[in-house]
């Protein structure tokens, strides 16, 4: 299944979300498109950012969510996954997946953790991206990713923020999941793309929260993708734009 879907009429955003407030945020023909978990900083609580769009509307399956699964039982709902996010815990460095489920399985579907740069770049030989996030365990980066039989995604591990554009131009792809992490070097973008033409599409990292809402409108585009990671005291956010 493509990630690149028909612009939606509506969509909303909304963050600072507690696990217990997610149930009241869903809207009569709006549907769930991704739920990431962040910690503003190693030892606050966990919380949520979430975005949707009116996908189907009232016609369209509703989603629900799984929070806090350990990877076992992560790995239970592969098939219905359709986003994934991790918190590491920061008191035993325990990893715990959030998904978002479709109503019915997607056969095909499996989710695999704990995987190094170069080990997702070989499952993607014959597999597409539905979701990924990536996060760090004993020192180590580390990404997750749900994958389903399909023309191969194209995998970009650590871009600069400058250049993200030129190299998925120079490969003729439009991103689909961006996932912003701090490095040494600064921010660094994980990408997952796909073959296309004709759509125009920005990429945005490093964004506060007074700023996701206005740097969609500034390109008149929608979130394709929204992610969240903590960074110091705050909370920044990545995201795909496209029109």
């Amino acid at each position: 299944m493509s990630s690149i879907r028909p612009a939606p009429r509506r969509w909303f955003w909304s963050h600072d979300i507690q696990p217990d407030q997610i149930g009241g945020l869903t809207m009569p023909g709006m549907r769930l498109q991704r739920l990431a978990n962040y910690r503003r900083g190693v030892r606050d609580a966990r919380r949520f950012a979430a975005f949707y769009h009116d996908d189907g509307g009232a016609d369209a399956p509703p989603r629900t969510w799984l929070v806090d699964a350990d990877a076992d039982a992560a790995g239970a709902h592969a098939e219905r996954a359709a986003t994934v996010s991790v918190d590491v815990t920061p008191d035993d460095g325990a990893v715990r997946f959030t998904l978002v489920l479709d109503a019915e399985p997607n056969p095909g579907r499996t989710l695999h953790t704990d995987l190094g740069a170069d080990e997702l770049t070989a499952l993607l030989d014959g597999r597409a991206v539905v979701d990924f996030a990536t996060y760090r365990r004993d020192g180590n980066r580390c990404f997750a990713a749900i994958v389903e039989p399909g023309p191969g995604s194209v995998f970009f591990p650590a871009l600069g923020r400058d250049a993200a554009r030129s190299a998925l131009k120079a490969r003729n792809v439009l991103p689909t999941r961006v996932r912003a992490y701090h490095s040494p070097a600064g921010w660094q973008l994980a990408v997952v793309a796909e073959p296309a033409d004709g759509t125009a599409w920005w990429v945005h990292a490093d964004v506060d929260a007074d700023d996701v809402s206005a740097e969609f409108e500034r390109h008149r585009a929608y979130p394709m993708d929204l992610d969240a990671t903590g960074h110091g005291l705050g909370v920044r956010f990545a995201g795909v734009a496209a029109r």
